[in-house]
């Protein structure tokens, strides 16, 4: 009559050791499988800054200028589908434009332009510059073109703003963002929709922009 007691006793220090293993475990911080990010704390994660690498290398392979290309950097990793003017459904160059080049990034467009002469931008800066004036009234918030200082050089900014013309958007307000590098003949543009696309704000269009500082 003893063996069956000896065999309980025997199963039941058995389940004791497993608790008091796995208790060990449990307490002491050890691991678990659904926990990877702690199993190895030293080696963080590049998965999106290896993303934003390849995106960049794509994006630039699609300028016309290299100048312009290193003048977008702080940005081509967050852009996309960009197209220059040569290229079929791309933009189209303006007056005294040497090339232009657009990207998306949801809900901005944004172009990048090489101007022909550093007198052609001038000329540019003048035409955004008289849209500004009508940028508080269209756009509350805008403020006036000012000289911003970038991680890599001094910048002409200007806040603008325009209706559309016509089509399926026409009436609605567009808010803008040009700048050009002070000292070279090019230039960015940021736009976007005012109130379907900002709210009705311009910090989303300025904290893109703030890539550059």
């Amino acid at each position: 009559m003893r063996r069956p007691v000896l065999a309980v006793a025997a199963a039941l220090a058995v389940l004791v050791a497993v608790v008091i293993t796995l208790g060990r475990g449990l307490w002491t911080g050890s691991p678990q499988p659904q926990t990877p990010a702690t199993a190895h704390p030293e080696h963080p994660t590049t998965r999106g800054d290896l993303f934003t690498q390849r995106q960049a290398v794509v994006n630039k392979g699609r300028f016309l200028s290299p100048v312009v290309a290193e003048f977008a950097a702080p940005w081509l990793g967050e852009v996309s589908d960009c197209i220059a003017d040569t290229s079929t459904g791309g933009p189209q160059a303006g007056t005294g434009e040497q090339s232009r080049t657009r990207c998306a990034a949801g809900i901005v467009t944004t172009y990048w332009i090489s101007y022909r002469t550093i007198a052609d931008r001038d000329a540019a800066q003048a035409r955004y510059a008289a849209q500004a004036a009508n940028a508080p009234r269209l756009t509350p918030g805008a403020t006036p073109p000012t000289t911003r200082s970038t991680s890599s050089h001094d910048a002409y900014y200007i806040e603008y703003a325009y209706k559309v013309p016509s089509g399926p958007q026409a009436g609605q307000s567009i808010a803008a963002i040009w700048w050009s590098d002070a000292n070279k003949p090019i230039a960015g543009v940021f736009l976007a929709y005012w109130t379907e696309g900002l709210g009705s704000t311009w910090a989303p269009l300025r904290d893109l922009w703030s890539r550059a500082i």
